[in-house]
Formats: C-alpha cells, structure tokens, sequence
C-alpha cells in the first residue's frame, strides 16, 4: 500500500514538472516577444516609419501523430518590408519546444525554415 502512494506522488511530482517546464516555455515566448517588440517599436517622439508591424498572423498545426489537436503553433510578425520574425512552438506529450527565427525579404535569413513554416510565412505576405 505503501509503495503505491509513493508512486502517485512521483508522478504527481513529475506532472508538476512537467507543467512547470511548459509556463516557464511561455512565460520565455512572452519575454521573447516583448523584447522584439521594444527593439522594433519606435519611440514616441520619432515618427512612424514604414518597419512598424503590419501583418501577423498565427497558424496552429499537428506536427506529431501521438498528440491529438493542433496544440503546436507558428506565429509570424512581419512589417511591410516582408521583415520580422517566426515563433514556432512544437508540443508533444513530452515537452514544449519554441524556436524563433528571423525574417528578411521574406525569406529565412540565417535559418532554414521548415514545410509548415514556409505555408504560414506564405499565408502572412499574402494577407
């Protein structure tokens, strides 16, 4: 009886890590967001110029066949320049992974972009 209630409570100890694990993932996305955004927003007193945000778009997906739902997401944020950044977020029942990348000219710039990244960034210029 005793080894039973010792096993609960470790897996209850390793879902709680786990859920940790996964708001610390996106408390990280926020903080990478919100330092992109202070770095490309321009200040009050200088005028608007043409890099501010003007298409974004958030596409969510199944990257996996073991995780129902389309609990993965891509999010673009691109200015009239076809600049800006992808955040793709990959979820499977392990873990929660989240990649950024930086877009130039509409292409990846630095980084390969994967199938589902290149749809979504597709779908972004377009709008």
């Amino acid at each position: 009886m005793a080894s039973i209630a010792q096993s609960l409570l470790q897996l209850a100890c390793m879902n709680s890590f786990f859920n940790l694990i996964t708001v610390l993932n996106l408390f990280g996305l926020a903080y990478l967001i919100f330092l992109f955004y202070k770095k490309n927003t321009p200040s009050q007193s200088s005028p608007a110029k043409s890099s501010q945000f003007a298409k974004i778009n958030l596409v969510r997906f199944n990257p996996f066949s073991d995780v129902g739902g389309n609990q993965s997401f891509i999010l673009v944020i691109l200015d009239n320049n076809n600049c800006g950044v992808i955040i793709t977020s990959l979820h499977n029942r392990d873990n929660t992974r989240i990649y950024a990348k930086q877009i130039k000219n509409g292409q990846g710039f630095q980084s390969t972009l994967s199938r589902e990244e290149k749809s979504a960034l597709a779908q972004t210029i377009k709008s």
